[in-house]
């Protein structure tokens, strides 16, 4: 009796451990990453070269829920330097995110990223850290020791969140233990394994940078307009992706964008599209 094993290809494999009511597994981006940041185990530990207290700004592969508590262990502790974790989130996706040396000040300036120093005697090997936002934009840190510390942000909870880890300081090395969320009286667990992920990472990455390319070459089409006039008529249709209601207001008065497209004009060109003035903030508004 001749008996043939079929092993299905890996995409059609089944993830035994995920039920309808779990998050989506979660890792640290493999692709942005601070200059000094070596990543291992399927990309769910982050290793910061030593030599330096910096660059070891680092981000969640995926985007997380308001609520959703993303789980960290301090792997290493280097008391060669000053300072522990830097624990936060982005309203700006990790690949439109300038990789800068330190999460606080360099990207913390800008309303659109929040962070907080996290103490060092909650930081040391073995210890774990939970953080997150909550509905009304406040950042949550939790220790394993039961401490918890919140402070406000200036994020809009509404729009997506990645979370932001820069592993600063004495921290040289983190593993990100997955995430958990309350709802009503469950609580829903990430998935363990990252494999389980449908790997649509580098198709989503492609329509980025699409999309950075039309709003350039739209940015550019527009950069010869001169309008100085601030009480100029609002723009029903955003003047950048020529697709979405214009439903934000710049800082220097024109309603001429979508809030999507805000936020990417804000980090990437720091001016308007139509006056070309420095934008120092945008607020979405209701027609």
């Amino acid at each position: 009796c001749q008996i043939s094993l079929f092993i299905s290809p890996p995409e059609k494999q089944k993830c035994v451990c995920h039920t309808p009511r779990s998050l989506k597994a979660i890792s640290f981006h493999s692709d942005v990453k601070g200059r000094l940041i070596s990543l291992s185990d399927g990309d769910r530990r982050v290793t910061r070269d030593a030599s330096s207290f910096c660059h070891g700004l680092t981000f969640s592969g995926r985007p997380v829920e308001r609520g959703e508590k993303v789980r960290l262990r301090v792997e290493r502790s280097d008391g060669h330097w000053h300072g522990a974790l830097r624990l936060g989130f982005a309203n700006v996706s990790p690949e439109q995110t300038p990789l800068a040396p330190l999460a606080i000040p360099d990207l913390t300036d800008s309303p659109l990223y929040a962070a907080v120093v996290v103490p060092e005697h909650i930081c040391r090997a073995g210890s774990e850290v939970h953080f997150w936002l909550k509905k009304n934009g406040s950042l949550r840190i939790r220790s394993s020791k039961g401490g918890t510390h919140t402070v406000p942000t200036t994020l809009n909870p509404a729009w997506p969140v990645w979370a932001m880890i820069d592993v600063y300081g004495q921290t040289t090395a983190v593993t990100m233990l997955g995430s958990k969320m309350k709802r009503w009286i469950l609580t829903s667990r990430s998935c363990p394994a990252r494999t389980h992920i449908k790997h649509t990472e580098k198709k989503e990455t492609l329509e980025r940078k699409k999309d950075v390319s039309m709003l350039g070459q739209r940015n550019l089409r527009n950069h010869h307009r001169e309008n100085t006039d601030h009480e100029a008529p609002d723009c029903e249709e955003c003047v950048v992706c020529y697709s979405d209601v214009a439903n934000c207001r710049l800082s220097c008065g024109h309603k001429c964008v979508c809030t999507p497209c805000a936020m990417r004009v804000h980090m990437m060109f720091g001016t308007c599209p139509l006056c070309r003035q420095p934008l120092g903030s945008f607020h979405p508004y209701d027609h």
